[in-house]
């Protein structure tokens, strides 16, 4: 299906699909500006890059805010697993470079 054949109101959607999308983007550049700070820290104090009972909480109250707006606390907890992997990785990465 062209341009030419979508329907006015669809394209309107979908243009504002692709800013929340950037916008999406830009705040998880900001968390993971965040994590970074957190990694620099736990590794300047020597500490863990990965905190099991930080993260266990963090999806807990992630998954009972997903229920709350409606969202799929499955899909929810699979996305900010990934995310905070990335995270303990990066911390890893900066643990590293340290030694």
């Amino acid at each position: 299906m062209g341009s030419a054949s979508v329907p006015a109101e669809l394209l309107i959607l979908r243009d504002a699909i692709d800013s929340i999308d950037a916008e999406l983007l830009q705040v998880l550049a900001r968390r993971f500006a965040k994590t970074k700070r957190v990694g620099e820290l736990k590794a300047s104090m020597d500490l863990e890059p990965f905190d099991g009972a930080r993260e266990a909480e963090k999806l807990e109250r992630l998954r009972a805010l997903a229920d709350d707006l409606g969202l799929n606390a499955s899909l929810v907890d699979e996305l900010f697993s990934r995310i905070m992997r990335e995270a303990v990785q990066n911390h890893k990465q900066l643990r590293e470079s340290r030694e």
